[in-house]
């Protein structure tokens, strides 16, 4: 560690503050790197004038871009430097990304600030929150409607993979020219019907939550109590007939 010029802090956002804190005597004059910027930008941590600090991070799970880079592949990436950044941090920051494999297509510079609000709001909105919960109801409506598990599953959580795959390949509009008319009719008619006129409103309201450090106080205060809520819901969610679904149906449908 002394010896040391970059210390990558690769922690859960709750353990970076403690961990950084732990080091700072050893810390002047070295480069700091993170995959994340929640601690930096929200101020858990002291910014030392002697540092240079940076961030990379894959547009993607950690566990898919290991993945990705063992397969010869890698996935889309960012990085940010910190204000006042020294020339050579911007090519440190350039060069680990394509060593990890967040450069090998595309490679965006953005900063702190725009890096931790996208990435919390889209984990929040989108793609932890709102289409896994979307898929647990949507499957939970069928069941409880006297409809398969196995049926449910494949309508309403397999062919969401599918969608977004054919979304991806073809654009917004193109989708719905892949689609049939009654499926392209019904989500047009149905689907506000399910975010409900005021959604945009709602997420602005997770994104003020964001923006002015509600949501990371709130966060680490779970963190530091041991996150009994996470705990919580990871039991349900091992115990859920949704989860006992997909373990009948991984090998013969999804691997």
């Amino acid at each position: 560690m002394q010896r040391s010029e970059v210390v990558m802090l690769l922690l859960p956002d709750t353990e970076i503050p403690k961990v950084y804190q732990s080091l700072l005597p050893l810390l002047p004059g070295k480069t700091v790197g993170f995959a994340h910027g929640f601690a930096f930008h929200f101020g858990f941590l002291e910014r030392l004038a002697r540092c240079e600090y940076f961030l990379v991070g894959p547009k993607g799970a950690g566990a898919i871009l290991r993945a990705r880079y063992e397969s010869g592949e890698g996935l889309p990436g960012i990085y940010a430097v910190a204000e006042n950044a020294r020339p050579e941090t911007i090519e440190l920051a350039k060069a680990y990304a394509a060593a990890i494999g967040c450069a090998t297509r595309y490679l965006k510079q953005t900063t702190f600030q725009e890096e931790t609000e996208s990435d919390l709001f889209g984990e929040q909105v989108v793609l932890c929150g709102g289409i896994p919960l979307l898929m647990q109801e949507a499957f939970e409506v069928l069941v409880e409607n006297g409809h398969d598990p196995e049926m449910a599953f494949l309508e309403t959580c397999f062919e969401a993979k599918l969608i977004v795959e054919l979304w991806m390949k073809h654009g917004p509009a193109g989708m719905t020219q892949k689609i049939s008319p009654t499926a392209f009719y019904g989500g047009l008619t149905r689907g506000r019907e399910i975010l409900g006129s005021d959604s945009k409103a709602r997420m602005q309201k997770i994104f003020t939550q964001i923006r002015n450090g509600e949501f990371a106080k709130e966060w680490m205060k779970e963190g530091s109590a041991g996150a009994p809520s996470l705990k919580s819901a990871y039991s349900s969610s091992k115990s859920s007939q949704l989860q006992s679904t997909y373990d009948r149906l991984k090998k013969s449908v999804i691997d």
